[in-house]
C-alpha cells in the first residue's frame, strides 16, 4: 500500500484524538489500572521501608491470651505502648477501634467492674504519641461518625485532633490504588488515619517532604498510593513479642527505635485485609490481600519520604503516544494486515515497557487509549487498504478478463503486484497468426457470413492461447495476436506459446470440417492459417491516448513475430519461430527446416526455424 502522508498523518492524529476521548471513560480507567497493577506485580518490592513498621494483634498473640475477650485487653494495650515507648518509637497509630471501654460494657451488662480497669492504658494514651482510629460512614446520605470509646477520646492530649480517619476509596473492583490525606468530617476536612499518625511522627522524623499541603482543600484529593511493595514488605511484630518478659532485649522489638509504629488485628476470621495492587492474579497464583495497617503503612512511608506515584496528564500522555501511533501508521502503510497487526502488537508491548519505566520513576501513564488508537489505526488503514484493494481487483478484472483467463487473473490478484499503470520492461514472447487467403475467402461469402467465420474461429484459437496462459493483445482483421509472459511473468513463456501455435493449427482442422458444413457453398476451399513467433525483450504496459488506452506490448521483438508469420508464406509452413524462442523453449522442441530469414526493419537476418512438434516435459 503505497504511503500518502496527508492520509496517515491525518489517521495518525484521529487516532490519538480518539484515544484522548476515551481514556476517560470508566473500561479505559479499569485497563490502566490494570497495567498499573501489573506494573506493581512485576516491580515487586520497591525498595525497604525506613521510618515504618507494623505490630499485629496475630493469632499467636491471641493463643496466649485464649481467655481474654478483645474488650478487656487494655492494660495490654498499655503494655504494648510503654514497651513501644521504652525502645524508642517515635508515634503510634492504634488501627484498633475500641468502640466500648471495659467498664462502660461490664455497666451495660451489670457486673462491677473496677473503674481503675484500663486507668494505664487511658495513661499512656495521654502521654500524647498515640493517634487512635476513628470512621466516617456516608451511607444514608449524612456523615455518621464511629469513634473510639469516650473514655479513651477523653484521654486523648488533644481530643478529636489526635484522631485520624481509616477509610481508604476502593477502586470499582474493589482494589485500594488511592489514599486521601484528608476527609470531610462535620462539614470540616479531618487527617485521615495515616497523615494524622505521619504528622505526629514527623518531628521525630528528619524530613518529612510528603506531609506539605496536609491543611489546603488539596488534601481531600484522593491521589495513587506509592506502594513500597507487596504484602510482607513492612516489618511485622507479633504483639507476643512485644509482651514476652524480653522484649527489649528481642532484635525485632529493638529494630522499632525511632519509627512509627501502626497496631493493629490480623487474626483468623477478622476482615481488614484488603485487595491492593499486588492482588493481581498472575499464572494461576491465588490472590494475595494486604491487612489495613500495611496499606496505612505504605501510605506513611511514601509521605514521610516524598515518594509519589503520579498520573501523567493527558497532554503529556498524548506526547508519548504520539511517536506510537506515528510507527503504526508506517508500518500499516508498507505491510500487509497480518504483519501490521504484529506491528501493532509490538508497539503496544514497547508502550507498556516504557509505562513501565516511567512508573519505576513514580509516573502512571495512561494506555488504555494508545490501546484504542493502535487498533483505530491498523483498523482505518487496513479498511481503507481492502477498499482500494478491491476497486484495484475490479479495475484489473474489468482490464484484463477479455485478454487473459481467469486463472491469470487469479494469479495476478494473489501475486498482490498488479502490472504497472505505466509500462516496463518484460520478457515475453509474441504470436502472430493469420488466415491466408482471407481476402479470397471473404469474398466468396456475406459481410455477415464473413462476421460469423471470424467469431466461431477467434473463439476457438483464443481459448486454446488462454489455456495456455497467454494475453490477447489485439484482432487486427483475420489475425490475432497474442503475448506469453505478460502482464503475469511466466518462466516457461517460449513453450507455452509454442504449444498454442500447435494447438492453434490442429484447431484450424477441426475448423475446416465445420466450415464447410456451415457454409456449403465454399467447396473444398482449404482452411489455413500461419503462425510466426518471436521472444525477448517488449515493452508491456497501457499505451495509448488520454481518451484511449490498451494494454499492449511494443518493440521490436513484436514487430519480429509479426513479420514472421509472413515468413510462413516463403517457407511454406504453418509455424515459424526464431531460434531464440525455440532456445528459451528449453528441450523437447521438434523443429524441421531452418533458414536466414530477411525481415523488413532488421539490418542482419533472422535464423528461423519450422516447429513441428512439442514432447512433453
Amino acid at each position: 500500500m503505497q504511503f500518502k502522508p496527508v492520509f496517515y498523518t491525518g489517521l495518525t492524529l484521529a487516532a490519538l484524538a480518539l484515544g484522548l476521548f476515551t481514556t476517560r471513560l470508566e473500561p479505559a480507567r479499569r485497563v490502566d489500572a490494570w497495567s498499573s497493577d501489573l506494573w506493581h506485580v512485576l516491580a515487586g518490592k520497591r525498595y525497604e521501608p525506613q521510618h515504618v513498621a507494623v505490630a499485629l494483634l496475630d493469632d499467636e498473640a491471641l493463643a496466649a491470651e485464649p481467655d481474654r475477650p478483645l474488650v478487656f485487653w487494655g492494660p495490654l494495650y498499655a503494655k504494648i505502648l510503654a514497651r513501644l515507648r521504652e525502645v524508642g518509637a517515635v508515634a503510634v497509630g492504634m488501627d484498633i477501634q475500641p468502640a466500648l471501654s471495659p467498664v462502660t460494657w461490664m455497666d451495660i451488662i451489670g457486673a462491677d467492674a473496677s473503674r481503675d480497669f484500663d486507668r494505664d492504658f487511658m495513661l499512656e494514651l495521654a502521654k500524647g504519641k498515640v493517634v487512635l482510629a476513628a470512621s466516617v460512614s456516608t451511607e444514608s446520605g449524612e456523615p455518621s461518625f464511629s469513634l473510639p470509646a469516650t473514655d479513651y477520646l477523653l484521654a486523648l492530649p488533644r481530643h478529636e485532633a489526635d484522631l485520624g480517619l481509616t477509610n481508604v476509596p476502593l477502586d470499582r473492583d474493589g482494589v485500594v490504588r488511592r489514599f486521601a490525606p484528608a476527609l470531610y468530617s462535620e462539614g470540616e476536612p479531618r487527617l485521615s488515619f495515616a497523615a494524622a499518625l505521619a504528622k505526629k511522627g514527623a518531628p521525630g522524623i528528619s524530613g518529612a517532604p510528603g506531609l506539605a499541603g496536609l491543611d489546603d482543600r488539596t488534601a481531600l484529593q484522593p491521589r495513587p498510593i506509592a506502594y513500597a511493595g507487596p504484602p510482607g514488605t513492612f516489618a511485622h511484630v507479633s504483639f507476643a513479642r512485644l509482651l514476652a518478659p524480653d522484649a527489649l532485649s528481642d532484635p525485632k522489638v529493638q529494630a522499632l527505635a525511632g519509627k512509627i509504629v501502626i497496631l493493629g488485628i490480623d487474626i483468623h476470621g477478622a476482615h481488614d485485609r484488603l485487595a491492593s495492587p499486588y492482588s493481581l492474579p498472575l499464572f494461576g497464583a491465588p490472590k494475595e490481600f494486604m491487612p489495613g495497617p500495611e496499606i496505612h503503612a505504605n501510605i506513611i512511608e511514601a509521605m514521610l519520604t516524598g515518594r509519589t506515584l503520579t498520573t501523567v496528564g493527558l497532554g503529556a500522555a498524548a506526547g508519548a503516544w504520539l511517536p506510537f501511533l506515528g510507527l503504526c501508521s508506517l508500518a500499516c502503510s508498507r505491510l500487509g494486515p497480518g504483519r501490521s497487526a504484529l506491528a501493532a502488537l509490538g508497539l503496544g508491548l514497547g508502550a507498556f515497557g516504557l509505562g513501565y519505566g516511567l512508573f519505576l520513576a513514580g509516573r502512571l501513564l495512561p494506555l488504555a487509549g494508545l490501546d484504542v488508537g493502535l487498533v483505530a489505526v491498523w483498523a482505518g488503514a487496513n479498511a481503507v487498504r481492502l477498499t482500494r484493494g478491491e476497486r484495484e481487483k475490479a479495475h484489473i478484472r474489468h482490464a484484463f478478463g477479455k485478454y487473459v483467463s481467469d486463472a491469470a487473473i487469479t494469479a495476478i490478484l494473489a501475486s498482490g503486484k498488479p502490472p504497472a499503470p505505466g509500462g516496463s520492461l518484460a520478457t515475453v514472447t509474441v504470436l502472430f497468426s493469420d488466415i491466408r487467403d482471407f481476402t479470397t475467402l471473404s469474398e466468396k461469402l456475406s459481410a455477415e457470413e464473413v462476421v460469423e467465420l471470424l467469431n466461431a474461429y477467434f473463439t476457438r484459437v483464443c481459448d486454446i492461447i488462454l489455456a495456455h496462459g497467454g494475453m490477447i493483445d489485439k484482432f487486427v482483421g483475420d489475425a490475432v495476436m497474442a503475448v506469453f509472459g505478460a502482464p503475469l511473468a511466466d518462466p516457461k513463456h517460449a513453450r507455452q506459446a509454442l504449444a498454442s501455435a500447435l494447438g492453434m493449427i490442429t484447431a484450424s482442422h477441426d475448423f475446416e470440417t465445420w466450415m464447410r458444413e456451415r457454409f456449403p457453398k465454399l467447396g473444398d476451399w482449404r482452411f489455413r492459417i500461419g503462425v510466426g513467433l518471436h521472444s525477448g525483450p517488449a515493452v508491456v504496459g497501457n499505451i495509448g491516448s488520454r481518451q484511449r488506452l490498451d494494454f499492449t506490448a511494443i518493440g521490436d521483438t513484436v514487430n519480429t513475430a509479426s513479420r514472421l508469420e509472413g515468413v510462413t508464406k516463403t517457407m511454406g509452413c504453418p509455424i515459424v519461430a526464431s531460434r531464440m524462442t525455440v532456445t528459451m523453449a528449453g528441450p523437447g522442441v521438434a523443429t524441421g527446416r531452418e533458414e536466414m530469414a530477411r525481415v523488413k526493419g532488421k539490418s542482419e537476418p533472422v535464423p528461423v526455424l519450422e516447429i513441428l512438434g512439442l514432447a512433453d516435459t
